[in-house]
Protein backbone atom coordinates (compact mmCIF):
# COMPACT_ATOMS: atom_id res chain seq x y z
CA UNK A 1 0.00 0.00 0.00
CA UNK A 2 1.18 3.67 -0.80
CA UNK A 3 1.25 6.28 1.65
CA UNK A 4 0.49 10.02 0.21
CA UNK A 5 2.51 12.13 1.76
CA UNK A 6 1.82 15.38 2.21
CA UNK A 7 3.15 18.33 -0.09
CA UNK A 8 5.42 20.62 1.30
CA UNK A 9 4.63 23.78 2.44
CA UNK A 10 4.80 26.84 -0.19
CA UNK A 11 7.62 28.95 1.11
CA UNK A 12 6.35 32.83 2.37
CA UNK A 13 6.65 35.45 -0.23
CA UNK A 14 5.95 37.14 -4.01
CA UNK A 15 6.45 35.24 -7.11
CA UNK A 16 8.52 37.00 -9.88
CA UNK A 17 5.31 37.39 -11.79
CA UNK A 18 3.29 38.63 -9.13
CA UNK A 19 6.18 41.20 -8.54
CA UNK A 20 5.94 41.84 -11.92
CA UNK A 21 2.25 42.77 -11.79
CA UNK A 22 2.48 45.19 -8.89
CA UNK A 23 5.71 47.35 -11.03
CA UNK A 24 2.98 47.32 -14.02
CA UNK A 25 0.85 48.69 -12.26
CA UNK A 26 2.59 51.08 -10.50
CA UNK A 27 4.24 52.28 -13.20
CA UNK A 28 0.61 53.18 -14.59
CA UNK A 29 -0.17 55.20 -11.74
CA UNK A 30 2.65 56.67 -12.35
CA UNK A 31 2.42 57.58 -16.26
CA UNK A 32 -1.45 58.63 -15.69
CA UNK A 33 -1.76 60.35 -12.35
CA UNK A 34 1.51 62.21 -11.67
CA UNK A 35 1.26 64.13 -14.58
CA UNK A 36 -2.19 65.29 -13.59
CA UNK A 37 -1.32 66.51 -10.40
CA UNK A 38 1.37 68.67 -12.50
CA UNK A 39 -1.95 70.17 -14.28
CA UNK A 40 -4.37 70.37 -11.30
CA UNK A 41 -1.19 72.65 -9.59
CA UNK A 42 -0.98 74.70 -12.68
CA UNK A 43 -4.65 75.28 -12.98
CA UNK A 44 -4.91 76.53 -9.16
CA UNK A 45 -2.29 79.23 -10.03
CA UNK A 46 -4.60 79.96 -13.22
CA UNK A 47 -7.54 80.47 -11.18
CA UNK A 48 -6.14 81.92 -8.41
CA UNK A 49 -4.63 84.56 -11.02
CA UNK A 50 -8.01 85.20 -12.61
CA UNK A 51 -9.77 85.78 -9.31
CA UNK A 52 -7.91 88.51 -8.11
CA UNK A 53 -7.93 90.40 -11.64
CA UNK A 54 -11.46 90.21 -11.14
CA UNK A 55 -11.57 91.58 -7.98
CA UNK A 56 -8.68 94.38 -9.11
CA UNK A 57 -11.08 95.37 -12.39
CA UNK A 58 -14.02 95.29 -10.19
CA UNK A 59 -12.57 97.77 -7.93
CA UNK A 60 -11.22 100.07 -11.38
CA UNK A 61 -14.94 100.15 -12.59
CA UNK A 62 -16.81 100.59 -9.44
CA UNK A 63 -14.07 103.74 -8.98
CA UNK A 64 -15.16 104.51 -12.46
CA UNK A 65 -19.07 104.56 -11.90
CA UNK A 66 -18.88 105.65 -8.24
CA UNK A 67 -16.53 108.44 -8.20
CA UNK A 68 -14.79 107.30 -5.73
CA UNK A 69 -11.45 106.31 -4.63
CA UNK A 70 -11.19 102.11 -3.90
CA UNK A 71 -8.23 100.16 -3.16
CA UNK A 72 -7.32 96.63 -2.87
CA UNK A 73 -5.03 96.01 0.04
CA UNK A 74 -2.42 92.36 -0.79
CA UNK A 75 -1.26 90.83 1.99
CA UNK A 76 1.51 89.12 0.73
CA UNK A 77 2.03 87.43 4.33
CA UNK A 78 -1.25 85.75 4.30
CA UNK A 79 -1.54 85.38 1.03
CA UNK A 80 -5.04 87.44 0.83
CA UNK A 81 -6.53 90.69 -0.43
CA UNK A 82 -9.66 92.67 0.47
CA UNK A 83 -11.31 95.31 -1.77
CA UNK A 84 -12.14 98.62 0.13
CA UNK A 85 -13.07 102.16 -0.31
CA UNK A 86 -13.10 105.67 0.80
CA UNK A 87 -16.73 106.82 1.14
CA UNK A 88 -17.35 110.51 0.90
CA UNK A 89 -17.84 112.39 3.83
CA UNK A 90 -21.46 113.43 4.90
CA UNK A 91 -21.63 116.98 2.76
CA UNK A 92 -24.62 119.66 3.58
CA UNK A 93 -26.37 120.98 0.31
CA UNK A 94 -25.18 124.06 -1.51
CA UNK A 95 -27.48 126.81 -0.78
CA UNK A 96 -29.50 127.77 -3.15
CA UNK A 97 -28.97 131.16 -4.83
CA UNK A 98 -31.40 133.82 -4.60
CA UNK A 99 -33.81 134.13 -7.08
CA UNK A 100 -33.60 138.25 -8.02
CA UNK A 101 -30.07 137.72 -7.89
CA UNK A 102 -28.90 139.70 -11.17
CA UNK A 103 -26.30 138.26 -13.53
CA UNK A 104 -23.48 140.78 -13.35
CA UNK A 105 -23.41 140.63 -9.61
CA UNK A 106 -23.22 137.22 -9.79
CA UNK A 107 -19.63 135.60 -8.46
CA UNK A 108 -17.23 134.23 -10.53
CA UNK A 109 -18.16 130.65 -11.13
CA UNK A 110 -14.74 128.44 -9.96
CA UNK A 111 -14.46 125.60 -12.58
CA UNK A 112 -12.08 123.97 -10.82
CA UNK A 113 -12.99 120.35 -10.08
CA UNK A 114 -14.04 119.52 -6.44
CA UNK A 115 -11.40 118.27 -3.66
CA UNK A 116 -12.75 115.10 -2.30
CA UNK A 117 -12.16 114.69 0.70
CA UNK A 118 -11.41 111.73 1.49
CA UNK A 119 -11.87 109.69 4.65
CA UNK A 120 -11.06 106.54 5.79
CA UNK A 121 -10.90 103.65 3.69
CA UNK A 122 -13.44 100.42 4.55
CA UNK A 123 -13.83 97.27 3.20
CA UNK A 124 -16.89 97.51 0.63
CA UNK A 125 -20.01 97.12 1.75
CA UNK A 126 -22.83 94.08 1.17
CA UNK A 127 -20.08 91.31 1.86
CA UNK A 128 -17.90 92.37 -0.91
CA UNK A 129 -15.65 93.77 0.87
CA UNK A 130 -14.81 90.53 2.22
CA UNK A 131 -11.06 89.02 3.02
CA UNK A 132 -10.59 86.81 -0.09
CA UNK A 133 -7.86 84.35 0.69
CA UNK A 134 -5.74 82.62 -1.99
CA UNK A 135 -6.03 78.54 -2.02
CA UNK A 136 -4.65 75.40 -3.77
CA UNK A 137 -0.77 76.39 -2.48
CA UNK A 138 -1.08 79.25 -4.66
CA UNK A 139 0.71 82.62 -2.80
CA UNK A 140 1.81 85.70 -4.00
CA UNK A 141 5.46 85.88 -4.13
CA UNK A 142 5.93 89.59 -4.61
CA UNK A 143 4.25 93.05 -6.03
CA UNK A 144 6.36 95.44 -8.06
CA UNK A 145 5.32 98.82 -7.54
CA UNK A 146 7.11 102.14 -9.13
CA UNK A 147 8.59 102.41 -5.33
CA UNK A 148 9.87 99.02 -6.18
CA UNK A 149 9.48 95.35 -5.30
CA UNK A 150 7.72 94.39 -2.18
CA UNK A 151 8.01 90.52 -1.10
CA UNK A 152 6.01 91.06 2.34
CA UNK A 153 3.63 92.80 4.03
CA UNK A 154 0.73 94.58 2.92
CA UNK A 155 0.63 96.60 -0.52
CA UNK A 156 -2.20 98.59 -1.83
CA UNK A 157 -3.49 99.03 -5.23
CA UNK A 158 -5.58 102.54 -5.40
CA UNK A 159 -7.58 103.46 -7.82
CA UNK A 160 -8.19 107.30 -8.42
CA UNK A 161 -11.40 108.80 -9.17
CA UNK A 162 -10.89 107.95 -13.11
CA UNK A 163 -10.12 104.39 -12.46
CA UNK A 164 -6.27 104.67 -12.86
CA UNK A 165 -3.54 103.49 -10.84
CA UNK A 166 0.04 103.22 -10.57
CA UNK A 167 1.89 100.47 -12.79
CA UNK A 168 1.89 97.45 -10.82
CA UNK A 169 2.94 94.25 -11.70
CA UNK A 170 1.48 90.88 -9.47
CA UNK A 171 3.85 87.89 -9.34
CA UNK A 172 1.50 84.57 -8.15
CA UNK A 173 3.18 81.14 -7.68
CA UNK A 174 2.24 77.65 -6.97
CA UNK A 175 3.65 75.73 -4.06
CA UNK A 176 5.97 73.67 -6.10
CA UNK A 177 7.51 76.78 -8.09
CA UNK A 178 6.87 75.06 -11.53
CA UNK A 179 3.79 77.54 -12.17
CA UNK A 180 4.60 81.35 -12.33
CA UNK A 181 1.82 83.96 -13.41
CA UNK A 182 2.18 87.54 -13.56
CA UNK A 183 -1.14 90.24 -12.91
CA UNK A 184 -0.28 93.42 -14.76
CA UNK A 185 -2.29 96.26 -14.36
CA UNK A 186 -1.86 98.70 -16.99
CA UNK A 187 -2.49 102.31 -16.12
CA UNK A 188 -3.15 103.49 -20.24
CA UNK A 189 -5.56 101.28 -21.15
CA UNK A 190 -7.10 100.65 -17.88
CA UNK A 191 -6.50 97.32 -17.88
CA UNK A 192 -5.70 93.78 -15.80
CA UNK A 193 -3.47 91.62 -18.03
CA UNK A 194 -2.32 88.01 -16.63
CA UNK A 195 0.52 87.15 -18.77
CA UNK A 196 2.55 83.50 -18.16
CA UNK A 197 5.89 83.62 -16.31
CA UNK A 198 6.72 80.14 -16.51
Amino acid sequence: MTRCLPSPRRAAGFTLLEMMAVILIIGMLFTFVVPGLGLTAARAVDEQARRLAADLEFARQRTVMTQVAHRVVLDLDRGSWQLEWAPPPDEEPAEAAPEDAQLQDAPLLDLAPPRRAVAGYEPLPAGTGRRENLSGGVWIAWVETPEGSIDRGQVEVAFEHDGTADPTSIGLEGDDGERRVVLEIQPLSDAVRIRDAG
